[in-house]
């Protein structure tokens, strides 16, 4: 009991560590107030189109049936299911890597009553559907409108700016490559959580905190 008390402790411990560690590069990383990044150089990239109706706009999304219940309307559910099989037949043999997914938005409205933004939660639900990405990974890339008064069109845009698998450390929050991560067969990308870099410099830290007064701190 006292060794498996003993080995808890150190675990916990090294999970301290590892967490500093990753707090430490966290803050390196961050952007500031004058974020400014290009928009990305895409490897792939495609669009496709449909009929604009109201309907993909939030504040139409649901109705409020008998005993309260909240349910998505017919029309903006007809919708949804379009763009997700226009989407799922222009990605018909490509592969999508788990990374970042952009996305381009361009809103034909019929006219000025509207907004725009309030379709991206529809179209992200669709693009949901289609791919086999999480929406957790999604970027709009951009979000334009103009006012098309005959059959005006929701074209909408996917893309990545890279094909390698990664997978976002819950140390560090930085985005890494699977190979970044030690291998974990009871997680779904077949790798563990925390990457090598926030386990090794927290064996550092851990190393230091050890050290006694007046000791030389380990590289």
């Amino acid at each position: 009991m006292e060794q498996k008390a003993r080995q808890a402790e150190h675990s916990q411990r090294r999970a301290g560590a590892d967490r500093r560690a990753g707090a430490i590069a966290n803050e390196h990383g961050r952007q500031s107030i004058f974020w400014n990044a290009a928009n990305p150089d895409l490897v792939w990239s495609l669009r496709v189109a449909v009929p604009f109706s109201y309907a993909a706009s939030k504040n139409h999304l649901f109705a409020l049936r008998r005993q309260g219940h909240v349910a998505l309307r017919r029309e903006s559910r007809a919708m949804r299911t379009e763009i997700t099989l226009r989407l799922r037949q222009a990605l018909a043999g490509r592969r999508i890597a788990h990374n970042k997914v952009w996305l381009d938005i361009l809103v034909q409205k019929p006219n000025h009553r509207g907004d725009a933004i309030n379709v991206v939660d529809l179209v992200c639900d669709a693009v949901k559907d289609a791919i086999p990405v999480d929406d957790r990974w999604f970027c709009i890339r951009r979000l334009d409108w103009e006012i098309v008064k005959a059959n005006p069109q929701l074209f909408i845009g996917l893309g990545q700016d890279s094909l390698e698998d990664c997978q976002i450390c819950s140390y560090c929050g930085q985005i890494k490559p699977l190979l970044a991560f030690n291998k974990a067969k009871h997680c779904p990308l077949g790798v563990g959580r925390q990457c090598k870099d926030c386990r090794r410099r927290g064996r550092i830290l851990a190393k230091q905190h050890q050290e006694p007064a007046g000791g030389r701190a380990r590289e």
